[in-house]
């Protein structure tokens, strides 16, 4: 009967208008494609690996695909990628991608109204790494100009411009990735399109590979991997072991005014070591953390896109879900107005408490005797709108 339901809702979900990434909403779902996660663990099937980017694109479930990996940034020469088996040609002469179709992938992914990112990094199997400013600055260039905006005669997608750059940074020298931002938001600037900058901690906090980064960066969308660690979201009613509040106050004090937060899920039982959560306790969960942290709240990530074909049901039924269940619009505006307003009551509430208290005990220690004097002050203070 849960299966039945969740087709149904899924089929809902396809056949609605497809829906463009809107960063004020917190409904907005993400996932990685180009790993081929499910496929690995299924060698014998192909039929059912990982589908070309363009397939992912068809419908309202993904907001943004994260295309993985640029897992060498080899920085003396061009950096090398790993999309599985989707694209195994290189330019002549070198060892880095040529990917004509997903180039053209990508350019009906963003007609469709789909943000399509290059993440950078890549689990610990992969070497990569920044280790001074200088190197920073340098690789952003680079991807700039094989990736983004820039010009090269070196284009791994041809004349496709991707949305922006995201980091699932898991080993390596870590010390030019603020440069590398930097370097990065100074291309944007002067650039017509909008661009993203994401990244994709492990849930420990801080992170060991990104924490100096995400406390000094501008950030647009922060997608903490709750799984494959003890602080997975099957843990949230553990306090030893599931630290959200954390992650939400580095959101809440990125320079970037509008940054979001985003809970990091497996999509299939196999996509993880850990924190995969049938489809009833993981709604219950978001609704918690959604409720508690709404402010920063921006959607959900998915690893990985393989199991969209092979967890379908599940897929389908949780992004129906957050999509119908979470708010979307200026919600995030009102609430940072209210807490703005609220923190400075409280400090005039707590400032009129202690004139009051200060006025009490100069009349009750005789420092005055005009009582009519006391009773019209503190008449005005307890009588304050606050």
């Amino acid at each position: 009967m849960m299966v039945n339901s969740l087709l149904l809702a899924a089929t809902g979900l396809v056949a609605g208008a497809l829906a463009a990434y809107n960063p004020t909403c917190s409904n907005n779902i993400v996932t990685y494609w180009g790993q081929n996660s499910w496929g690995g663990a299924h060698l014998s099937d192909p039929a059912n690996w990982e589908g070309s980017l363009g397939s992912y694109c068809q419908d309202a479930t993904f907001d943004i695909i994260n295309i993985s990996f640029v897992t060498n940034f080899n920085l003396t020469g061009l950096p090398v990628l790993n999309h599985a088996f989707h694209c195994e040609t290189v330019f002549n002469g070198t060892n880095t991608l040529h990917c004509p179709d997903i180039g053209a992938d990508i350019k009906l992914c963003q007609a469709n109204g789909k943000k399509i990112v290059l993440s950078l990094g890549g689990g610990n199997i992969y070497t990569y790494g920044l280790s001074s400013a200088a190197d920073g600055q340098a690789f952003a260039n680079t991807i700039w100009n094989m990736f983004l905006g820039g010009s090269s005669k070196y284009r791994p997608y041809d004349d496709a411009i991707l949305d922006g750059v995201d980091l699932d940074i898991e080993s390596g020298e870590h010390t030019g990735y603020p440069a590398f931002i930097n370097q990065l938001r100074t291309h944007f600037a002067a650039a017509s399109k909008q661009y993203l900058i994401s990244a994709t901690p492990q849930c420990v906090y801080p992170d060991a590979n990104l924490g100096s980064t995400l406390s000094s960066s501008w950030m647009d969308n922060t997608y903490v991997q709750f799984y494959n660690n003890p602080c997975n979201l099957a843990n949230i009613n553990n306090r030893w072991n599931f630290d959200y509040a954390s992650w939400d106050t580095l959101t809440k004090t990125n320079a970037n005014p509008n940054a979001r937060m985003y809970v990091g899920l497996p999509a299939g039982t196999g996509a993880a070591g850990n924190g995969y959560l049938d489809l009833p306790t993981l709604q219950t969960n978001l609704m918690t953390l959604y409720t508690n942290y709404s402010a920063s709240f921006g959607g959900i990530m998915l690893w990985d896109a393989s199991w969209y074909s092979n967890n379908k049901a599940y897929v389908l039924g949780l992004a129906n879900w957050v999509k119908s269940n979470m708010r979307c619009g200026h919600k995030h505006e009102h609430e940072h107005e209210h807490r703005h307003k609220h923190k400075h009551r409280h400090h005039f509430v707590y400032s009129l408490h202690k004139l009051d208290f200060f006025i009490d005990d100069f009349f009750a220690n005789d420092y005055s005797t005009n009582s009519m004097a006391h009773h019209n002050i503190c008449h005005v203070i307890r009588a304050t709108d606050v």
